[in-house]
């Protein structure tokens, strides 16, 4: 399923906004939504689509070329989105091309006494985690010389006696 043509995702860059051209397509954004795109067709001219403010304030035409597509998309698209001024205006604030900047996260509330206890209890077990990371990375010491231990006489009678009786261990 593809996803719709307002769709953003996770965004990581500023939204767009006024007019953004992605390859032969041109996208006109307004508020952090395409809301006319000018694409070519087959024939001589440009297929325009254009959304106003309503899901239903949607208009699809055919235009000579880019340019009259353009100014057509502009003037439709500030009457329905901005009513209350006048068309020059209108057009001025929608095609205005500086990027919106998305808010900072909100600050959030201060730590817990839960938290603060279990974020010191990850960070003793991450130190204890990393000394032993450490320990198994150093190289391998020497075995130390010991002594010859004395020979167990006891192990030897019973070693010999489990022989005799047909168990080899």
């Amino acid at each position: 399923m593809f996803p719709s043509h307002s769709y953003q995702g996770f965004r990581t860059t500023p939204i767009p906004s006024g007019w953004v051209q992605t390859g032969e397509r041109l996208a006109l954004w307004y508020n952090g939504r395409e809301t006319a795109s000018i694409t070519p067709d087959g024939g001589p001219g440009v297929r325009l689509w254009m959304e106003g403010q309503k899901m239903w304030h949607v208009k699809e035409v055919r235009a000579a070329n880019v340019r009259q597509a353009k100014r057509y998309a502009e003037r439709w698209c500030a009457a329905r989105l901005y009513p209350h001024l006048r068309l020059r205006e209108a057009v001025a604030l929608l095609t205005d091309d500086t990027p919106i900047q998305s808010p900072p996260p909100m600050p959030g509330l201060p730590p817990t006494r839960e938290q603060q206890q279990q974020a010191r209890r990850l960070a003793e077990a991450g130190t204890k985690e990393l000394e032993r990371v450490k320990e198994a990375l150093e190289p391998r010491r020497p075995p130390k010389e010991t002594k010859p231990r004395a020979k167990d006489p006891m192990k030897a009678w019973v070693r010999a006696g489990r022989h005799r009786m047909g168990r080899i261990v």
